[in-house]
């Protein structure tokens, strides 16, 4: 496994391109618009108790997981507990791990910066209630220390692609949201005079301007 510093070349910063000897370096875990971010960090005995616990909950009561599910730079994020990896044959057979790991991934928009910032300011509790749990974590703040244990911590994708590179999550909730407002524009339209066509297009680009 590639760690995210050797995938994306010596001296690349996590989250966007860099360069080495003059060329440009591409980051592996980036695709258009979307980031990808995979942590592996290995428990302490305190997480193999907690954590079981804290994901079941989670899971019962969805409005504890609430503010991630608002910040719309994020498509997605979650954690899971690796106990053993399974059988793909050769090169990688069966194995049971002697330690327990947390495994994070996420996909967002934005840099690699933003994400980490929002997640130390706004889920402050958050983090510490789920990383707290791994050897080596230094709290969500100060944001430095932070910081630099996912980047220790952090692996680069071996394949990352985005079905759509030039969307951006709020950009494709808003389009969704607009679709069925549109389509009815659609069918009202075929009806109208030029007249009434530049007043209703007037009428419902201010509706709908949220959206756009």
């Amino acid at each position: 496994m590639t760690t995210a510093r050797e995938g994306r070349g010596e001296g690349t910063r996590p989250g966007g391109s860099g360069t080495e000897r003059g060329d440009i370096q591409a980051d592996p875990n980036e695709a258009g618009r979307a980031t990808a971010i995979t942590v592996f960090s290995r428990l302490n005995r305190r997480g193999n108790v907690w954590l079981p616990l804290l994901f079941t909950v989670s899971t019962r009561f969805p409005s504890l997981t609430a503010t991630v599910s608002k910040l719309s730079f994020i498509h997605f994020a979650r954690w899971s507990v690796v106990r053993r990896f399974p059988d793909f044959g050769d090169p990688q057979p069966r194995e049971s791990l002697k330690h327990r790991y947390l495994f994070f991934e996420s996909n967002f928009n934005g840099t690699w910066d933003q994400y980490i910032d929002a997640f130390s300011h706004i889920l402050t509790k958050g983090m510490t209630s789920i990383w707290g749990t791994s050897f080596g974590f230094p709290k969500p703040l100060p944001v430095a220390p932070f910081k630099a244990y996912i980047r220790r911590n952090e692996y680069a994708c071996a394949h990352y692609w985005s079905a759509y590179p030039t969307v951006t999550r709020t950009m494709a909730v808003a389009a969704l949201e607009l679709a069925p407002a549109h389509e009815r524009f659609h069918r009202r339209a075929a009806g109208l005079s030029p007249e009434e066509f530049a007043a209703a297009w007037t009428q419902f680009v201010t509706e709908q301007q949220r959206h756009l």
